[in-house]
């Protein structure tokens, strides 16, 4: 039986192991191509992505996007969100600012 004197540690770090997932192969051109841009609602990452959409539009021809913003920083773009815009998008960018 555990007295009130005993304590006890929890170690709260992540597994040192990390599992390995290749980079996903690099598009030839971004020319008329459909790009996803991911909000991560940080301060000034709308800006930022207003940046990389209009140099993407003028410097590499992208044609279209799809924005998503995420409801906080903190959490993961839903799973669900991200496998459409895999689906619909031929690159994806994840815009975090501060």
């Amino acid at each position: 039986m555990k007295s009130s004197d005993d304590i006890i540690v929890i170690d709260p770090a992540a597994e040192d192991s990390a599992t390995a997932i290749p980079l996903a192969a690099r598009l030839p051109s971004l020319a008329g191509r459909h790009i996803g841009l991911i909000d991560n609602t940080k301060h000034m990452a709308s800006d930022l992505l207003d940046e990389v959409e209009a140099l993407l539009l003028s410097r590499y021809e992208a044609a279209s996007f799809t924005r998503y913003r995420k409801s906080n920083p903190s959490v993961a773009t839903p799973p669900e969100v991200l496998s459409s815009l895999t689906r619909s998008c031929d690159a994806l960018v994840h815009g975090v600012a501060d």
